[in-house]
């Protein structure tokens, strides 16, 4: 938990982004460099594993989303024997701390988005990440929040999309189950439009294919 920053220099950034209207996202796993960060006006922490209590409460009385990257943590512990003992043990860590620091994020309302750090592990698996938020306490209709308005919102996109409302883009998905009664649907998703144009209409999608853990992260394995 060393921050790699002053947080002179984090505030320094941050206020210079936002001169330029621009977003801040800031990847971080220690609590002392996410609390440093959340101080300094970030907009929002990707994964934030040991985040202590304190700093969610910080985290909520600024505002800051949490963007947890669950699929990240599950894919390496899928693969931990082929780490250094040394990293396996900071994995370990991570993985057991991030599922805490999750379920007070969740108990305390936190504002989260949708993120994973795909190419950690192979594209095409993001929709798990639902079940992920959802295994550690969160509501199935919360987690789609996360991938829809919350996320527009972070990104500063709300007026045009992220709720399906008058006047914003038509960008709808589809699936045949419903999602806040398993959440899981979503990996079978058989209806996608962007801005009014149909781009998927038929079977479902196949559920994510699982990969071995010993394949190249960027090229899942047949």
């Amino acid at each position: 938990d060393t921050p790699q920053l002053t947080p002179a220099e984090m505030a320094a950034l941050v206020d210079e982004s936002h001169r330029l209207r621009k977003k801040v996202a800031v990847h971080c796993h220690g609590d002392q460099a996410a609390k440093e960060a959340i101080e300094a006006g970030v907009d929002s922490i990707e994964h934030g594993s040991f985040m202590k209590p304190d700093t969610l409460t910080l985290m909520k009385n600024k505002g800051t989303y949490l963007t947890p990257t669950l699929m990240a943590t599950e894919w390496i512990m899928s693969k931990i024997d082929n780490y250094p003992p040394a990293l396996q043990a900071k994995a370990k860590a991570a993985a057991a701390a991030r599922s805490d620091m999750f379920r007070n994020a969740v108990k305390m309302s936190i504002k989260v988005s949708f993120g994973t750090d795909a190419a950690v592990f192979p594209h095409g698996q993001n929709a798990k990440e639902f079940k992920l938020m959802v295994d550690l306490g969160m509501q199935p209709i919360d987690a789609l929040k996360t991938a829809t308005g919350n996320a527009a919102d972070l990104f500063g996109i709300a007026q045009k999309t992220g709720t399906l409302e008058k006047g914003k883009f038509a960008d709808v998905i589809a699936m045949p189950r419903d999602p806040t009664a398993d959440i899981t649907a979503t990996e079978r998703v058989s209806f996608v439009m962007k801005e009014g144009k149909i781009i998927r209409n038929g079977p479902p999608s196949a559920p994510p294919v699982a990969v071995s853990p010993d394949a190249d992260p960027e090229i899942p394995a047949d």
